[in-house]
Parts: structure tokens; sequence; C-alpha cells
């Protein structure tokens, strides 16, 4: 049996071979879809994205070579594994589907294990090289101090939580009187501090959300979180408690007693600055409300200000739907 189930499009003009291979498919545990030609197959792939595709060779009006140029055209299907299923094993068949984006050849009559190992194998395969590509991207975007997603993911993030039309609520976090503390303590200090929240944040989804959430670093002390909305609560209430409970640490002497820094100005003004604290605004993603990520990112900046104007720690979440109000907690 496989890991997990996989979709497989498999495209047979013969009723009696379509049979043999969804009955074999569909014992190990794959998700068969089946189209009798060309222009079935093209129509399922409208509506979803498959595994890998299974092409009998010899259709009629599209042969599976046309049929397999038709989807490296897709961006969609392109770098989709496709075997050909066929009886032409000549060395010019071999070259023509490799010359049209096939992967492997299965002959015909088929046998079953045989073609169970190739898929397997092509799937796993694709899979890999899919992994490789988002661990690549995650390095080339990822914060130097923080080693997290950076813009490029979180916009992507983003934009995948709109389109997928789901309960997702994008949080954004900002650190309060950083920069006073920077100024205070020098930015070595300013980077280790950075690097705490980063750790809180991690260690509070692992807790709440036990790793299913997204967490981002855009820069400097700003951070993102995607998480699903029933979550979001808890996820701040334990974020406030970890950070609030960790941050006296990073202050010594008068100022940890007196929860504050006095920092003198140029013109000889002392100016007092509390603890540093994170606020968070949270911004539902609402089904059919956005259509870009910059559009949740506004609006994520509104509700920052709100954050903002709470003193200390605190989560303002903001889930309308229209014009009515959000709420906030700390």
């Amino acid at each position: 049996m496989i890991d997990r189930q996989r979709t497989v499009l498999v495209v047979d003009d013969m009723p009696d071979n379509l049979a043999v291979l969804l009955r074999t498919l569909g014992a190990a545990g794959y998700e068969v879809l089946a189209a009798e030609n060309a222009r079935e197959a093209l129509e399922i792939v409208e509506e979803t994205t498959p595994d890998i595709f299974l092409l009998d060779v010899m259709m009629p009006e599209m042969d599976g070579f046309a049929l397999c140029r038709r989807l490296k055209e897709d961006t969609r299907t392109a770098d989709i594994p496709v075997l050909f299923i066929t009886a032409r094993t000549t060395t010019q068949d071999v070259l023509q589907g490799f010359e049209a984006g096939g992967v492997d050849y299965i002959t015909k009559p088929v046998n079953p294990a045989e073609l169970l190992a190739r898929v397997r194998t092509h799937v796993r395969l694709h899979e890999a090289l899919v992994e490789l590509d988002r661990l690549r991207e995650l390095a080339l975007d990822a914060n130097p101090l923080t080693q997290l997603p950076g813009n490029n993911t979180i916009a992507k993030r983003i934009q995948e939580a709109i389109k997928r039309g789901d309960a997702r609520t994008v949080i954004y976090c900002d650190l309060d009187n950083f920069k006073a503390y920077n100024d205070r303590y020098g930015f070595s200090a300013g980077d280790q501090l950075i690097q705490f929240t980063a750790t809180v944040l991690r260690n509070a989804l692992d807790t709440v959300c036990r790793s299913e959430g997204f967490l981002g670093h855009i820069g400097g002390d700003d951070f993102v979180l995607i998480v699903q909305s029933d979550q979001a609560q808890a996820l701040g209430e334990e974020i406030v408690k970890k950070f609030d409970g960790g941050i006296g640490a990073f202050y010594e002497g008068e100022a940890k007693e007196r929860n504050g820094i006095v920092i003198t100005d140029r013109q000889g003004r002392k100016h007092r600055f509390p603890l540093v604290s994170l606020s968070m605004a949270g911004v539902h993603v609402a089904p059919n409300k956005w259509d870009h990520c910059l559009e949740v990112a506004s609006a994520c900046a509104e509700a920052k200000k709100m954050a903002k104007a709470i003193p200390g720690s605190n989560l303002f979440l903001d889930r309308r739907q229209g014009t009515t109000g959000g709420y906030t907690y700390r």
C-alpha cells in the first residue's frame, strides 16, 4: 500500500484495458480517474490535478504523444510525470515518447507488479523534486537571522490561503519599544531579542496548532503567522504568555526592577519606555472577500494600529465580513 492516496489519471480508448488498470491501481490504494480519449482527459484536468498520467499511445483523433505535448504546454500539468502504456516499443516509438515529454514506457500486456512499481517510483521521484524546489526557494528567501521564510514565501502562503477560501487568519506581529531597546543595549542584544521572539512564536505554534500553521519573518522585528481561524485566539494567548514570561530576562539592574528603561535624548530630555511588548493584528481571510495578498497585508497594517493602541502584549483580531467591528483581547 502507498503512504497516502495519490491520484492517477488513466487514458485508454479500450474499455477492457481501462478496467484492468483501474482495478490494479485502485486495489493498491490510488484514486483513479479514467478517460477514454484525449478530450475527456483534458476536461478532467480542468477540474483536478492528478499526481501522474498513464496514457495509451494509439487513440483516435489525438494520440498519446500529442496529448502529452498538450499537457506539457500547460503550466498546471507541465511537471507531472507521464507514463506511456503501449505495444509500440520500437526505438523510434520510445524516442518519440521521450521527445513528447514522457518519463517511462510500460509495455502491453501490462504486468501488474511492474505497473505499480513504475507508478510508485515516478510519483515519489516527482514529489522529491517538488520538495527540493521548495527547500531551494525557502533557502533563497529565508531571513538570515532567524532562517524563517521571508517576504516571497509569506506572500505566496497568503495568496494560497485566499485561493483555498477556507477559514484562515493572517496575524501580523510587531515589537513595541524595540528601537529604544536597541539604542540602550545595542544591535547584538536586539538580534537576540528578535531570535527570542521567533522562538516564542514557533513554540506557541507547535503547542496550539501542532505545527500545522505557518510562521514567516518579514524582516527586522516583523513576523507573520497564518493559522486556522478557530485557533487564532488560543495561539495569541499562548504567545502573550510565553513572550511576557521571558522578556524580563533581556533587561538588567534598575531597568528590570522598574519594568522599563529611561533614555536621554540629544536635548537632555528623559523618556521612559516600558519593557518591549508584542503587538499582534489578525485578519480573517474570509471566503470571496480578498483577491490579492496585498489587500490582506493592508488590512493587517490597519488592524496593527488598533493593536498598538493597546498597552502591553496583545492580539487584536479583526474578523469583519463587511462593516461590523472586530474585537480585542490580551
